[in-house]
């Protein structure tokens, strides 16, 4: 879903939908702080039990590109991974995608696409 980084940033243009969702990425160190772990989880759960979706992180709820620190990129894939088999059940493994997208100044900064399919199973996550 959305595998052209162009049909990606047009997506994010017109906001998020039942295909989409966008968060914003910080950090307290090494860890991930926002989103909490609660939400992400029930947000990929909630794709898999429907039609599938992506959710980009690094970018906030105005369609704003933030970005993700490069070197914090591999700590926010592990967070990804580990909520994906701890918060999720069954687990779920999604597609995990570092892209490069362009900012309002059009710099261009890290961003991670999570891909989830749907799912022929039903998963529960903390939020139901």
């Amino acid at each position: 879903m959305f595998d052209n980084p162009a049909d990606l940033i047009e997506k994010i243009r017109l906001g998020e939908d039942t295909f989409l969702e966008l968060k914003e990425v910080r950090f307290a160190g090494h860890r991930v702080t926002d989103p909490h772990r609660d939400s992400l989880a029930n947000e990929l759960a909630a794709f898999a039990n429907s039609r599938g979706g992506v959710c980009v992180l690094g970018v906030d709820d105005h369609r704003e590109v933030l970005g993700v620190d490069l070197d914090r990129l591999d700590a926010l894939e592990d967070f990804i991974r580990e909520l994906c088999i701890s918060s999720v059940t069954p687990s779920l493994t999604p597609v995990i995608e570092r892209l490069r997208l362009p900012s309002t100044t059009g710099e261009m900064l890290p961003v991670i696409k999570v891909e989830v399919s749907r799912s022929l199973f039903i998963h529960r996550s903390p939020g139901g």
